[in-house]
């Protein structure tokens, strides 16, 4: 329904008898001051903004306060000091009466109090006019309740008041942004974002006994898969060369599968050193003075390394995962040798390393880099649950359905494998003997295969859960006297069964093989040992 504002008489300066157009007026574009009783406004305003769209931004983030409902006239000052009305025969733009500020103020003002906010220095009521008069016309506003009584102009021989009513602005029936949490006391309304942001100490879903629990269970396994996946490095490091290498393909991505277990350890044992605060909390830009959860990258040093060895090696982990599953098929049901599968290794590299590089530069050029509260490192989809999907839940549910179906179909092919001739030739002999240890090797690491699918399939499975449920954990709820609260255990389970991995990789190169590799590097490094003297006899 659009009002349309009666200005029967306006000021009208005359010069010879003739009147002269002292301002260029122009249709109102923003949106939120449409419908108030006017639909022209000139620029700049009274805040010095030269174009609507500026004044258009400054008004959105007052957009919850309105929301909130704290003054009927709230929306109407808002509009009258950002988009003033005008006419081309004033010089200048006809903005609020002090006495609509100062009632606006009254009742808004402990409300921004209440969240940490000054009253804004550009709303100061000393400068708007004390009332509507011959000098100074300004908006009288609708007042409180019902419709308001004044918002005249006066004529310019101020014979009678021109009085015209602007309909009231009814208070809106929303409740303040962050009251739809259950802790909503704990949230901090950021208007840059436009979102709710937890504050740093709060306890949302977790208590400091949860905390204090998940980080001593986190230290401990990110200690054993670091210690457990360095081994495993450095003996592939000391046993890679030469042609009776160990760590040949098919089982030659368990190096950089360890390798990337180890640097992701790293980044939790970063977190633990630098501590809790330091890594997950960021300074308010409203109230530098207060620390927030950091969200939507708004992140510090600390956060975003601990975010990249997380992430990126996380994510590398999987896809090695996968290129392990393939070297595992193409040697189990292709019978390809180990000569051939090393011709493509290029291929399985710039899969291992280009897409975790590709998902992490997507991730920080969305700013989607958020902290979690229960561990204090920073990841992504910690507190948005589009992230959580986009970035982490379906690429580990697309790479734990490739490599379990490339899993599947190399057992099957070895099941299926027909018996070798009882007589056979020597050169038939020394090649089935080759392919023997090949077999005995692709048996191995299929077994090794199961165990990655096992502990990964409950990732995923609680990271479906966190993903399903985090809106009835955080949100009130409709049913009274029932709040539903995340499972702590739930997500133990998945800090465990994200390092075991690691742990397992360790266990592969345990063998007396290992034992000789290592001596062999002892010998040579050693002190340097005298030839022993050969006696000749006399």
């Amino acid at each position: 329904m659009c009002y349309v504002l009666l200005l029967p008489l306006i000021v009208v300066l005359t010069v010879n008898g003739e009147a002269t157009t002292l301002r260029t007026c122009e249709p109102i574009r923003v949106e939120l001051c449409w419908g108030l009783g006017y639909n022209v406004t000139g620029m700049p305003n009274l805040v010095g903004h030269e174009i609507q769209g500026d004044a258009d931004f400054t008004l959105q983030t007052f957009s919850p306060l309105i929301q909130y409902g704290c003054s009927a006239q709230l929306h109407f000052f808002l509009c009258s000091v950002y988009v003033p009305m005008c006419t081309e025969k004033v010089a200048s733009p006809i903005g609020p009466c002090r006495g609509l500020c100062e009632s606006v103020r009254a009742r808004c003002y402990p409300v921004l109090q209440g969240f940490g906010f000054p009253w804004p220095a550009a709303l100061n009521c000393s400068k708007f006019p004390l009332e509507n008069n011959h000098e100074h016309m300004c908006m009288e506003g609708p007042g409180e309740v019902g419709v308001g009584p004044r918002t005249g102009l006066v004529s310019s021989d101020a014979a009678t008041p021109a009085i015209s009513r602007i309909p009231s602005v009814s208070r809106p029936s929303s409740v303040a942004p962050c009251s739809r949490y259950v802790r909503h006391n704990r949230y901090v309304y950021v208007n840059r974002t436009r979102r709710c942001n937890p504050l740093c100490d709060a306890d949302v879903l977790f208590e400091n006994s949860d905390k204090y629990l998940a980080e001593v269970w986190l230290s401990v396994w990110a200690g054993l898969c670091f210690i457990s996946s360095l081994v495993a490095v450095l003996t592939f490091l000391v046993d890679s060369g030469g042609g009776q290498a160990r760590f040949r393909y098919p089982e030659r991505p368990l190096a950089f599968l360890a390798l990337c277990y180890n640097l992701a350890s790293v980044g939790w044992g970063v977190r633990a050193a630098a501590g809790r605060t330091a890594v997950a909390c960021s300074p308010d830009t409203q109230n530098p003075s207060r620390l927030l959860l950091s969200q939507d990258g708004h992140i510090n040093a600390n956060c975003a390394v601990v975010f990249l060895l997380l992430y990126y090696f996380g994510t590398a982990a999987a896809v090695w995962w996968v290129v392990l599953t393939m070297s595992w098929f193409l040697a189990a049901a292709l019978r390809w040798t180990h000569e051939r599968i090393q011709q493509h290794s290029s291929l399985f590299h710039l899969a291992g390393w280009g897409l975790p590089a590709a998902q992490t530069i997507a991730v920080l050029v969305l700013q989607d880099v958020d902290a979690d509260e229960l561990t204090g490192a920073c990841y992504v989809g910690n507190q948005d649950s589009k992230s959580l999907l986009v970035f982490v839940l379906a690429p580990q549910f697309l790479y734990l359905v490739l490599g379990a179906s490339l899993l599947l179909v190399g057992f099957l092919a070895l099941f299926r494998r027909r018996p070798r001739p009882a007589k056979v030739s020597t050169s038939a002999a020394r090649r089935d003997a080759k392919a023997g240890k090949l077999e005995m090797v692709t048996v191995r690491l299929g077994v090794f295969g199961v165990l990655y699918t096992v502990p990964t399939t409950c990732v995923v499975a609680s990271l479906f859960y966190e993903y399903w449920s985090r809106d009835e954990w955080l949100m009130v709820s409709s049913v009274p006297r029932y709040q539903p609260r995340p499972s702590l255990w739930i997500f133990l389970l998945r800090l465990f069964m994200s390092l075991v991995v690691g742990v397992t990789a360790g266990v592969w190169v345990w063998s007396p093989k290992t034992l000789r590799a290592w001596r062999r590097l002892f010998n040579r490094l050693g002190p340097y040992k005298q030839p022993p003297v050969k006696c000749h006899p006399i």
